[in-house]
């Protein structure tokens, strides 16, 4: 399998603080009343005020989505097979045209022509393209940070003036989290401590600050193992095997492929962890999962097999 993203060099600086849409000034006529002003990493922008074929190439077609503006054309694809969509995101983004990846800086210019988009959004991996594209339609650069999904998330509520459609689905997944965590604590008991980690060969990259680790620790509420590092940066800590038992969390859920799966079981050193002899081991396949936790839209799904998985 190819590890096309390992490391998820998700940093992003949220650069982008967004204007209302004006009232029309005597004069103005009506076209031009529906538009918003939006300023950029490119300086302010007029965009549509209601977009009606937006092609984003920026990595946010999820929670274009959830407050009711689904693109026509998105990079929203798997993260190792950039033809298709994730599962968690297949049914939402049906019929949407697949156009590159978020983090590639590489989107498909004839695509995004062919959709006849009124609104072109990318980041700036994909600023070589910007001249491009801006002649096919209006183009805003957006830098969203994926780590903090709230923050992503109201920033797109923002420019689309649909703040209160954000806060009601911050506030439904919080409360859905806090739920889940209270079953598998019941279930576990209050003290057990969760952690999971991503595979790819023998490196081994650690949720601690974000993905899993925020759902875990931020949002469920779920116990912390005392030695798990911190993530002090945007990449992913990592560790050695021989690492990953002074971790010795009461549960684990394990991103891998078949083979490093195989790998590590045929492992001494990882059958004399105590999560392992317990039993209390879930692995997942590194697709979809990988980029799942990160979804706004995909982490929501992700907590009802979360509760399945982690209540024995």
């Amino acid at each position: 399998m190819k590890h096309r993203v390992v490391v998820p060099a998700l940093g992003l600086a949220l650069l982008v603080f967004l204007g209302g849409c004006d009232k029309p000034a005597p004069g103005v006529s009506a076209p031009e009343a529906e538009t918003r002003t939006v300023n950029t990493l490119r300086g302010a922008a007029v965009i549509p005020a209601n977009p009606r074929r937006i092609a984003d190439a920026s990595g946010i077609s999820d929670m274009l989505c959830i407050i009711g503006h689904k693109p026509v054309a998105t990079s929203d694809s798997d993260a190792y097979d950039y033809t298709r969509f994730p599962s968690y995101l297949e049914e939402l983004l049906t019929g949407a045209v697949i156009i590159g990846y978020p983090m590639s800086d590489t989107v498909n210019v004839e695509a995004i022509l062919a959709v006849e988009p009124d609104l072109i959004i990318i980041n700036p991996r994909q600023e070589k393209a910007y001249e491009q594209l801006r002649a096919i339609a209006t183009t805003i650069v957006i830098e969203p940070t994926v780590n903090d999904w709230r923050g992503d998330l109201r920033m797109v509520g923002e420019i689309f003036g649909e703040q209160a459609a954000v806060e009601s689905y911050i506030a439904g997944y919080e409360a859905k989290a806090r739920e889940t965590g209270a079953a598998i604590k019941a279930a576990n008991g209050a003290g057990a401590t969760y952690f999971s980690f991503l595979t790819a060969g023998t490196s081994y990259y650690l949720f601690t600050g974000a993905a899993y680790g925020d759902m875990f620790y931020n949002d469920m509420g779920l116990g912390i193992p005392p030695e798990l590092p911190e993530q002090n940066s945007i990449t992913l800590p990592t560790a050695t095997l021989e690492g990953l038992t002074g971790i010795n969390a009461d549960y684990m859920v394990v991103l891998a492929s078949a083979d490093d799966r195989a790998a590590l079981e045929a492992s001494s050193v990882w059958n004399s962890m105590e999560s392992v002899k317990a039993g209390h081991v879930i692995w997942l396949p590194q697709s979809p999962y990988f980029n799942q936790a990160y979804s706004v839209y995909g982490k929501n799904l992700l907590l009802d097999e979360l509760k399945t998985l982690l209540v024995q």
